[in-house]
């Protein structure tokens, strides 16, 4: 996993229904509307799909994007468990169609995996993005691709989770690598020793494979930046603890009388570090793959937490967090957890963290810990919200001009305004989706019933 591509994904995409109040018929929302329009579009095989083909009375429709890492999931797990409730009669007449807001990333290959990891058959449908975007008018839908975007670039960053063991409290932390951190893992991933020291102004390195500066400062280690704008290699200009990692991803250690044309420039986005000797040869680690351990040091560092990461035959073990170890009488010890993107829930982690490959989330508590009570990823953080931010009534997610408001239920979007989150109106169904969405249910062409969000039970939509 890149370090500059650690950030990720929820559905998030505008909507606008006409609606009617909920009829007793139905559990979800009743629809008057005119028939959907047919189209053709490319379905998970690569081959062409027309919707009115369909066999069935009944198609139910749902929008989703592959690298959506919640609500998608969830959404297509809700629907797997309508479909699997079906009596013989009914499998026959209901067809299921899950269709992309994300054609530029969601191609065949793309909808093939996500099917095949959550175990579905239906057809799954991209296509142009002319095409599909008439048949995101016709259903009604305002895809927000910006926001989309902005949760793809941002909305996949790493975090672990921290239960206190004294308090049972949850804080969950960011992915934050310092480039000690990262020199850390450069030399355990390469085999090389480092030896430094760390003072008043942070960790300075006296040797590399035990070459070590001389007293007399005829030359020292010297951490060099790539600058990828000018593609030249230059000192930096603060120490190695104050360098981020997610900035600065490719470094180089060098001897500081050595000739530093020799350093090659970066042919990856991977993590790399480059080591000049004063011979002027060179030695290069890259690190391809992220574990938890990575994502735990950064985290944990990034906290300001002094947290003891011991090394055995086996890899990395958990010895304290916050300075508090677990006893040793073995009543309880640091137990790894990672979230499952599928099921949404965390799982006990059965590898330890050198061997947890490329983890999104993960959490640290006492293996006593009751599973069910550690917070979601984000939880924490969405309350932990600056007072005033998003009206107070939502949190902000994406940075730049992609930022804007994931604002709770019963608010959406001001108009023009995506940093503010106001009451949703009375008399039209808004739909502004942010991490919930949007769930149709056809009769022949004709949508009769919406759902909305991600929390309905499979048997009530059954029903409907």
């Amino acid at each position: 996993m890149h370090l500059r591509k650690l950030l990720a994904v929820a559905l998030c995409f505008a909507l606008l229904v006409a609606a009617t109040p909920n009829a007793a018929a139905y559990k979800g929302h009743q629809l008057s509307r005119n028939d959907i329009v047919d189209f053709t579009l490319i379905d998970q095989q690569g081959e062409n799909f027309t919707f009115s083909t369909l066999d069935g009375d009944v198609t139910v429709v749902s929008f989703i994007f592959t690298s959506c890492p919640d609500v998608c999931p969830v959404i297509t797990q809700s629907l797997r468990m309508v479909q699997e409730g079906l009596s013989a009669s009914d499998a026959e007449r209901v067809e299921f169609v899950s269709i992309s807001v994300d054609p530029d990333r969601d191609t065949p290959e793309a909808l093939t995996a996500y099917t095949e990891l959550h175990g579905v058959d239906w057809p799954h449908l991209t296509g142009d993005k002319e095409v599909l975007a008439d048949v995101y008018r016709n259903f009604g839908i305002l895809v927000e691709q910006e926001v989309i975007d902005a949760h793809i670039g941002v909305n996949q960053e790493p975090t672990v989770t921290h239960v206190d063991p004294s308090t049972g409290n949850a804080s969950e932390l960011m992915f934050q690598p310092t480039g000690w951190d990262m020199t850390q893992a450069m030399a355990y991933g390469a085999n090389w020793s480092i030896n430094a020291t760390d003072g008043q102004y942070g960790h300075y390195v006296t040797a590399i494979e035990g070459i070590e500066s001389p007293a007399d400062y005829s030359w020292w280690w010297s951490i060099l930046l790539h600058n990828e704008t000018s593609g030249e290699w230059e000192e930096s200009p603060v120490g190695i603890d104050s360098i981020d990692a997610f900035e600065h991803s490719q470094f180089a250690w060098t001897a500081s009388n050595a000739n530093t044309s020799l350093l090659a420039a970066p042919q990856s986005d991977d993590a790399t570090m480059q080591v000049l000797f004063p011979d002027n040869t060179t030695a290069t680690h890259t690190i391809e793959d992220m574990t938890a351990w990575h994502l735990s040091m950064g985290a944990f560092t990034g906290a300001d937490l002094n947290t003891t990461i011991s090394e055995s035959q086996y890899g990395h073990y958990m010895e304290s967090i916050d300075d508090v170890a677990a006893p040793t009488d073995s009543s309880w010890w640091w137990s790894l957890f990672a979230w499952n993107m599928t099921s949404s829930s965390w799982e006990s982690s059965q590898v330890g963290m050198d061997d947890l490959i490329e983890p999104m989330y993960i959490a640290w508590a006492p293996n006593s810990t009751n599973i069910s009570e550690i917070p979601p990823p984000g939880a924490t953080l969405r309350e932990e919200i600056e007072a005033g931010v998003c009206n107070d009534h939502g949190w902000e997610m994406g940075s730049g001009e992609g930022k804007h408001c994931m604002c709770d239920e019963g608010y959406e979007w001001a108009e023009g305004d995506r940093l503010s989150c106001v009451a949703s109106g009375d008399t039209v169904i808004d739909y502004s989706v942010g991490h919930s969405t949007i769930t149709y249910i056809l009769d022949g062409m004709s949508p009769v019933v919406a759902w909305t969000g991600d929390s309905w039970r499979s048997d009530d939509f059954r029903a409907d």
